[in-house]
């Protein structure tokens, strides 16, 4: 009985290694099953291909799954609102320019005045409607800047001239003949002597567009003097002289203009 349960008891290891071996060999005939189905992925160096525009489109479970880079950022198309619109070309428009000319000016014991021509030119692309000029006599003082802001920011000198029109690259000359009250005259001191400088502004102000929609307006000062033979500077008009009109008479434009 020894003998035969040692007999058997080999053929029980015979027969759990012969089902190991056959096991083995089962899970490795899976494996090449498995590897021979999966697909060989290869690594190209070839940059793909560009998208064929005229091909089907792609299955929408496809697309899902795609992770697509975002557009560049200056590419993006962006939104309108909010954005400013580009301003379109400029309209022609009017531009009014003036000069003095002066022809006499002097003091008496009454006034002083100022007898003088201003031209006005439409230098500007389109036609200046109801141009205004107006003019006021003034006399230079120490504080001459603040006196003509003042005076270019108001409407209320001397018409020169009944409101006119003026095309396009035309020009018109007006008459004018200001006058200051002596009591209104800053009285300046020059080698003990009183003096005064006659100061003669100009305002001009005109419709802009085809129905009045804007207006321009142009402003400058013109200060007189007395020309002198052989001599670069103006001389004064001095008041302890005796009165008169002097034909020889000068303007130098101010510093101080508007031109809008």
């Amino acid at each position: 009985m020894p003998v035969e349960n040692g007999e058997a008891g080999l053929n029980w290891l015979w027969v759990l290694g012969a089902a190991l071996v056959a096991g083995a060999g089962w899970r490795w005939w899976r494996r090449r099953q498995r590897e021979a189905a999966a697909p060989v992925i290869e690594v190209s160096e070839e940059p793909a291909p560009a998208p064929d525009l005229g091909a089907e489109p792609v299955a929408p479970e496809v697309i899902a799954t795609r992770v697509e880079s975002p557009a560049p950022r200056m590419l993006a198309r962006r939104s309108t609102a909010g954005t400013p619109a580009v301003p379109g070309p400029a309209q022609p428009r009017p531009w009014i320019e003036l000069e003095l000319r002066a022809r006499r000016a002097g003091v008496n014991l009454v006034t002083a005045t100022a007898d003088v021509e201003i031209v006005v030119r439409n230098r500007g692309e389109a036609e200046a409607r109801n141009v205004r000029v107006e003019t006021r006599l003034v006399s230079a003082r120490a504080d001459q800047d603040a006196e003509l802001g003042r005076i270019f920011a108001e409407a209320g000198g001397r018409p020169a001239a009944v409101p006119f029109t003026l095309a396009a690259g035309a020009e018109r000359t007006i008459r004018a003949l200001v006058t200051l009250p002596r009591g209104e005259i800053n009285v300046l001191t020059a080698a003990e002597r009183p003096m005064f400088v006659p100061v003669v502004t100009l305002n001009a102000r005109y419709a802009i567009g085809e129905a009045g929609a804007g207006e321009g307006q142009t402003a400058q000062a013109v200060a007189l003097g007395i020309e002198r033979a052989g001599a670069a500077k103006l001389a004064p008009f001095w008041l302890d002289g005796p009165a008169r009109m002097f034909e020889s008479v000068a303007a130098r434009p101010h510093a101080l203009a508007v031109s809008s």
